[in-house]
């Protein structure tokens, strides 16, 4: 790492006054920079003698934005994506930077004359930093980072990788999973990997396409009569060929995006059955495979960065996928009516900075650049809108209903202004609806009628009568209301749904029988079911008690949280698994959260707890904690949050936990925290055979503050972050 040279946290490369260092890395496309540079920087993250406050990383490619980069910035800072102007932006960063040392990743810098301007802006407001900050790019060309006043001794070229860890590399990603009856499929592979010149890029996109193809005679005929893979792109073209047809095309598709956009998952592939991991990730495409992307697309997707200076002749009439980035909509929309025939559009996708504070005018501007572009897209299938900032209220033009074809509409913003979207009434006729998204930090008024839209597979937002629509694979919450249209009976017929599924208002749920009309039992690719009483309280225990054992859940479910339940009982599914065939037999994760039903003893013979892996359990409202605790025989992960409330001392003493316990976190629960911590104490030796099989083993226990327990390291550099971020805010 770069902590270990002498200068690391000197001055500036290039004056003494400037609080940071610029180091460089340069190489060529796909030998591992960025790899590297996000390697140092959870590096440094988890390092216990921190030396950086505040550690960010910019992706900046060709097009030098300082804007941008501002916003990359203060995103990672605060977490959230600011929507104001440069000089806002400039102003606010420089306050964050204050007294605090950074290190910043520019990402892919490319240096151009015409940005030489930019790149001042953004060095003077770095020059808020605090002395020992560090500047660190990567780049193509060295001359970028010595454009930021790195010198020569700060500079480091990608070495090349010795042969046999080349190799290696290349197995590891050939071979995983594969069966090498004696050593053949490592003998072609070894031809193979010479072939590929030793680029990292190559090795893993080649070496995953193999690892596929799990036939011998695929390998030798690839490693024989396939000599394109001795360039770069050419292995990178040759893997893009081993893909099916539609595969093909959804990755031609990613080309209408700009190098460096951060692309939201489900914007690419709606969820799948299984979704938590991937909920909410974001990415960005490698620019060799952006290239690529590129090459394979052709001229049916067209992409404008910069409306500045574009000529007319450069767009081809031909495009059916557009992607527009412009200041503002009506800038963007001015451009594609007079350069295409929109008549032959099937995407657009707009792209605005607009960061307007003047939401009444915002509103007329665009509601009227809206109805004058939708009387022109009668063949559109995807609509994909990002305002810079949204007014207080907008409404879609009556004129929408000229795009009968349309089936994908995203509508979203940076900003999360409190206002209203309304549609018109003629949207409940889109019967090609497939798919459709708000994220404009608004209520959405919906037209009656929109149960009717029975090819919808994905939404966001819940209307009545929405168990009409029974192609839904994906709604992230269902509200149980007590009007017409928002009954629990709804869910009914709505088996496609998969993934991730919330169900709020269950205390307005009055029997086991009006429960059991959402047939939970049949969405087999739910994974993920949360099941809120907290809304419309029946306030009687009873009842809660019939209602929850009758939404006995899917078979295959993974993940289970019940919040505010305050039934007299568990429901049968739950303890005894042999009488519910039907019911969850691998649960993996389960929540407990103020919940109030004494769960005195984990069942014998129930095989819903036999294969739990992690047990939270939040605002424990009992007397004591679950007895039989170690009959969890697979428990890993058991986190305990808020429940020193109670006056029982039976709360202060941990039950005896099982042996396969890993990682057990402890909150906001005073005297079982402190008593971990004490040496000799009955919860001190309870905890202590965790993790003596597991290096990874952490202990999270708070007091006013967390105190860090670790059996074997520091615990910072092992915990999942989201366990960590998630405790410690």
């Amino acid at each position: 790492m770069f902590r270990e040279r002498s200068d690391y946290y000197g001055t500036a490369s290039s004056s003494s006054c400037k609080p940071y260092s610029v180091f460089g890395i340069h190489g060529i496309a796909g030998s591992g920079k960025s790899t590297l540079a996000n390697y140092i920087c959870d590096h440094e993250k988890k390092a216990e003698d921190k030396h950086f406050n505040l550690i960010m990383f910019s992706h900046v490619s060709v097009t030098f934005r300082v804007e941008k980069i501002f916003r990359d910035m203060l995103r990672e800072i605060t977490g959230i994506q600011s929507d104001k102007d440069i000089e806002s932006l400039g102003k606010e960063l420089m306050e964050k930077l204050k007294g605090r040392r950074f290190l910043l990743v520019l990402d892919d810098l490319w240096v151009k004359g015409e940005n030489q301007k930019e790149r001042e802006i953004l060095l003077d407001a770095l020059g808020a930093g605090e002395n020992g900050s560090v500047i660190l790019v990567t780049a193509q060309k060295e001359d970028a980072a010595k454009a930021l006043g790195a010198r020569e001794k700060e500079q480091m070229l990608m070495p090349d990788l010795e042969e046999e860890e080349y190799l290696s590399l290349f197995m590891h990603h050939a071979l995983q999973g594969t069966v090498d009856d004696a050593g053949r499929f490592e003998w072609f592979g070894r031809t193979i990997a010479k072939k590929l010149q030793r680029s990292p890029i190559a090795a893993v996109a080649v070496g995953r396409r193999l690892q596929i193809e799990k036939n011998i005679n695929f390998w030798k005929d690839t490693a024989e009569n396939h000599d394109v893979l001795n360039d770069t792109m050419g292995a990178l073209w040759w893997s893009y060929q081993q893909l099916c047809g539609d595969t093909r095309r959804c990755f031609q598709y990613c080309s209408v995006f700009p190098k460096g956009y951060r692309l939201k998952r489900d914007e690419l592939v709606s969820h799948l059955d299984s979704t938590r991991v991937y909920k909410h990730h974001k990415f960005t495409i490698h620019d060799l495979l952006h290239e690529l992307a590129e090459r394979a697309a052709g001229s049916d997707f067209f992409r404008i960065d910069d409306l500045s200076g574009l000529p007319a002749k450069d767009i081809l009439l031909g495009v059916r996928h557009l992607f527009v980035g412009s200041q503002n909509v009506a800038q963007a929309a001015q451009t594609v009516e007079k350069n295409l025939d929109l008549g032959n559009l099937r995407t657009l996708i707009i792209d605005e900075t607009n960061t307007s504070t003047n939401r009444k005018q915002r509103r007329h501007d665009l509601e009227k650049t809206f109805d004058r572009l939708f009387k022109r897209l009668r063949k559109l299938r995807v609509l994909i809108i990002r305002l810079g900032s949204n007014p207080e209220e907008l409404s879609f033009p009556g004129s929408i209903e000229q795009m009968k074809h349309l089936c994908y509409l995203v509508c979203s913003s940076l900003n999360n202004y409190d206002g209203t979207l309304i549609l018109p009434s003629i949207f409940n006729k889109f019967y090609q609806m497939h798919a459709m998204f708000f994220y404009l930090g608004t209520s959405v008024s919906y037209p009656h009628g929109m149960g009717n839209l029975i090819r919808m597979r994905h939404i966001q937002h819940v209307f009545p009568n929405i168990g009409r629509m029974t192609s839904l694979q994906t709604m992230h919450y269902f509200s149980v209301k007590k009007e017409q249209g928002y009954e629990l009976k709804q869910l009914k017929h709505l088996n496609k749904l998969r993934g991730h599924l919330e169900i709020f208002g269950l205390g307005n749920v009055g029997s086991k029988e009006e429960a059991f009309e959402a047939n939970l039992a049949s969405k087999k690719r739910v994974t993920d079911l949360e099941l809120y009483f907290f809304d419309g309280r029946t306030k009687n225990p009873d009842i809660e008690a019939e209602v929850l054992e009758g939404l006995c859940p899917p078979k295959e479910l993974q993940a289970l949280t019940i919040r505010g339940y305050r039934g007299s009982r568990y429901p049968s599914w739950m303890l005894s698994g042999q009488q519910h065939p039907d019911a969850p037999k691998h649960l993996r994760r389960l929540e407990l959260m103020h919940c109030s039903s004494p769960l005195a003893s984990f069942p014998e013979d129930s095989e819903l707890f036999m294969h739990l892996h992690e047990l939270f359990i939040r605002g424990w409202e009992q007397d004591s904690f679950p007895e039989n605790m170690q009959r969890l025989v697979s428990l890993q992960i058991l986190d305990i949050v808020g429940c020193g409330h109670s006056k029982s001392t039976m709360m202060e003493v941990l039950p005896t936990l099982p042996q396969s316990l890993k990682k057990i976190g402890i909150s906001q629960c005073n005297v079982l925290s402190r008593t971990c911590q004490e040496e000799g104490h009955e919860n001190w030796q309870k905890i202590q055979h965790i993790g003596r099989r597991d290096s990874g083993a952490f202990i999270l226990l708070n007091l006013s503050f967390f105190f860090v327990h670790d059996v074997h390291m520091h615990a910072s550099s092992l915990c999942p972050a989201g366990h960590v971020s998630g405790g410690l805010r």
